[in-house]
């Protein structure tokens, strides 16, 4: 999770695009650490209250402007990439569709629980 989340981040950076890391992967208290840095990221309480509660430093470990140098990758479309080429790349690389489609759907699941536990109160 943590590789293909930074190896995303860095070309998106680039681009000064946000990248959110959302729960549904399954995130482990290392695997937040090693995202220090991420535009946005959604926490489980528990985990959220450990990091909080530590007295452990919790440095920045994604630097965009770093990033945005170490970055040698091709520039696709010039920068203005088109949604079905978007698609394309997307649907080429296996393990990104795939882990795109495990969070999708674990962010499902949570929130039908979440509409569940709302409905049961009312």
């Amino acid at each position: 999770n943590v590789w293909i989340l930074s190896e995303v981040w860095v070309p998106d950076d680039r681009d000064a695009c946000e990248l959110e890391a959302m729960r549904g992967a399954g995130f482990e208290t290392d695997e937040i650490v090693a995202l220090a840095g991420v535009d946005r990221m959604t926490i489980p309480p528990g985990i959220l209250k450990m990091l909080a509660d530590s007295t452990e430093p919790l440095p920045r470990i994604l630097e965009a402007e770093e990033a945005a140098a170490a970055y040698d990758g091709p520039e696709i479309d010039g920068g203005d990439i088109k949604e079905t080429t978007f698609r394309l790349a997307m649907n080429q690389d296996g393990c990104t569709n795939e882990k795109l489609a495990e969070g999708l759907r674990a962010f499902i699941a949570d929130t039908e629980k979440l509409e569940a536990a709302i409905r049961s109160k009312l």
